[in-house]
């Protein structure tokens, strides 16, 4: 097993694989948020450890392992583990600063990928070369280049993108600039060049979805992600569906968005361009399954897509978790050459 991938996938519609540390496996596992919990011993095979489940009808499987023969238990250090049946779903919105626990540690973003059922992410910060590191040892990252008027140099993100960089990350926020500045004209004309999209933080003040309708308007061949549709007061998040609805190249994002706004955002603008993302980990490991909620106060992130999965039509909830992603970031699925690759233990 890489270091870095996950210890639970899919084997098919209904077999479960299990490749992490825990000999002689016990999967205890539920549905759509722990209900009818149960165990099922796993069987050994050449890839691992396997168990056969019934899935129709449902929408996830919670679960984590115990050993049969120890009390060992692998439970994503207390997060569990989640899989969602017949979905690859995206992370669009993920960050890591430095290796270990805490705050946008990779750990916590490891665990909390796992416990949201996340098979890939998009991952960001302003160090350019970290995040290289990073996502180079872990199959399911992708990175994007994080670049702010005045540097990196362009013939840099060239080449960063030319070796896997999927698109740009801008904060004017973070890095105090104003979101239309010409600054951003050198790196935009990269991005047009490369057919990569642009994702921008937006936020009241220099992060301004007014000023990223700038942006969009004056590059009309690059598409722009807005980060968060925009994290402030409603009003932010409605002038930014307007503008995303005038404009075809802007695209609307929803971490922090309550699972209600963001129906509403699929509802008003279509289902072509919203996409999932949740800034992990800013919240740490428990980043989806925080208690007390972390979204408004009201939900988590796995409760929240579960209300959305058992709410929007199943075509509208793929593209939303996962197709939207793939296609605009050119990401690969999550298992090419699926029954092939199971059956044998990927290099270190």
């Amino acid at each position: 097993m890489r270091r870095y991938d996950r210890p639970f996938r899919w084997a098919g519609r209904g077999l479960i694989r299990y490749t992490g540390p825990l000999s002689f496996p016990v999967l205890h596992y539920g549905y759509d948020g722990w209900s009818a919990p149960q165990d099922l011993p796993m069987q050994r095979d050449d890839a691992g450890w396997v168990a056969a489940i019934p899935t129709a009808g449902r929408h996830v499987v919670d679960c984590v392992v115990r050993s049969a023969r120890s009390q060992e238990c692998d439970n994503n250090d207390g997060a569990d583990y989640r899989l969602w049946i017949g979905l690859d779903p995206v992370d669009a919105h993920t960050h890591v600063r430095a290796p270990g626990g805490g705050t946008l540690g990779f750990d916590s973003l490891r665990t909390a990928a796992f416990s949201g059922g996340m098979t890939h992410a998009l991952v960001s910060w302003t160090d350019n070369d970290l995040v290289e590191i990073v996502a180079e040892a872990t199959p399911w990252l992708t990175p994007l280049v994080w670049v702010r008027p005045g540097g990196p140099d362009p013939a840099d993100v060239r080449r960063r993108l030319a070796a896997g960089g999927a698109g740009l990350k801008l904060h004017p926020a973070y890095d105090g600039y104003p979101a239309d500045t010409p600054g951003l004209d050198p790196y935009l004309r990269v991005a047009q060049e490369a057919g990569v999209p642009v994702t921008v933080h937006s936020a009241p003040g220099p992060a301004d979805p007014d000023l990223i309708r700038r942006l969009a308007e004056r590059f009309p061949a690059v598409r722009f992600v807005l980060y968060h549709t925009y994290l402030g007061p409603p009003e932010g998040r409605k002038r930014a569906l307007r503008h995303a609805a005038a404009l075809p190249n802007l695209y609307l994002e929803t971490s922090w968005c309550r699972s209600a706004e963001a129906e509403r955002l699929l509802d008003e603008l279509g289902p072509d361009r919203v996409l999932f993302g949740s800034d992990a980990a800013t919240d740490g490991p428990d980043h989806y399954v925080r208690r007390p909620p972390n979204i408004e106060m009201t939900e988590n992130y796995n409760t929240g897509l579960l209300r959305l999965a058992q709410r929007l039509a199943p075509d509208v909830f793929r593209a939303f978790i996962s197709g939207n992603a793939r296609k605009l970031f050119s990401l690969p699925p999550a298992y090419p050459q699926r029954r092939r690759r199971l059956f044998r233990r990927p290099s270190l």
